[in-house]
């Protein structure tokens, strides 16, 4: 009997401690990655702002889960542009443009459904001499989910590989599309 107590003591204290630790975890975090793409900003908005025609094409995201299900609504391209999927490997979710601008870049919402975690996503275009210098950033307030909080430790090591095999996708189509 008393080594049952001391186990449960010791769950309870663990408990206790990975509560306070998470509680001390910064609530909020971000992913980023660049690229410079020898293309005009305005070819890369093309990708970037349009989730029909253009996501498809170099989003490693949308390669995923290849039974995911995709419907848009809103404007094909630009600030109101949305998409909705159903995804048994990555959830149900929806994503919506909420700014875009040809010359500096796209910002999007996206929500997961399943978990109630959502994300603000921003593609940034900046002139460089070589082209132009794509950042691709997700940022997310976990507020006091402690288990989003958690997970946030790792979303750079998740993510960011993705990013960077997306970004090099969008580069090689924007790129060959300049070449035309």
């Amino acid at each position: 009997m008393k080594a049952f107590r001391i186990t449960i003591l010791g769950l309870v204290a663990l408990a206790l401690v990975l509560i306070v630790v998470g509680l001390l975890l910064p609530s909020s975090g971000s992913v980023s990655r660049s690229i410079v793409i020898k293309a005009p900003p305005e070819e890369i908005f093309a990708y970037v702002a349009n989730f029909k025609k253009g996501w498809g094409q170099w989003s490693d995201f949308d390669y995923e889960d290849p039974e995911i299900k995709y419907s848009y609504s809103g404007p094909e391209e630009g600030v109101g542009a949305s998409r909705t999927w159903i995804s048994k490997k990555m959830g149900n979710g929806s994503q919506k443009i909420i700014k875009a601008d040809k010359r500096l870049g796209v910002e999007f919402e996206l929500a997961m459904q399943d978990t109630n975690f959502s994300i603000v996503g921003k593609f940034s275009f900046e002139p460089e001499s070589s082209g132009t210098k794509v950042t691709w950033t997700d940022s997310w307030d976990s507020g006091y989910h402690l288990g989003f909080r958690y997970m946030a430790l790792l979303m750079d090591k998740m993510m960011g590989p993705t990013f960077e095999r997306s970004l090099s996708a969008l580069k090689e189509k924007a790129e060959s599309q300049e070449r035309k």
